[in-house]
């Protein structure tokens, strides 16, 4: 019941985030939904899976794939508002 619950939050926050995609006419604010959101909702499904599976190999590997994640995103986010800045990207 845990897993399936966290499972369903986590999906309801990359869902909310790809609403937010949408929704939101500023780069800058889309990147903030994406990032922010979706982050938090991988990192709830990998939870969610680990405890499912109760494996230590899983626990593990859901461990480096929420370091990565969580230490990527932002890398990304700021990368592009940089070359935005600059004049490089355009809408």
């Amino acid at each position: 019941m845990i897993t399936a619950l966290l499972i369903l939050i986590g999906s309801v926050f990359i869902l909310l985030s790809a609403i937010g995609l949408i929704r939101y006419d500023d780069l800058y604010s889309r990147m903030q939904a994406t990032t922010k959101a979706t982050s938090f909702g991988v990192f709830l499904i990998l939870i969610g899976a680990s405890i499912f599976f109760n494996n230590y190999f899983v626990y593990l590997k859901a461990l480096f794939i929420i370091i990565f994640i969580y230490l990527t995103a932002p890398l990304g986010a700021h990368s592009i508002s940089k070359s935005d800045k600059e004049g490089r990207l355009e809408e």
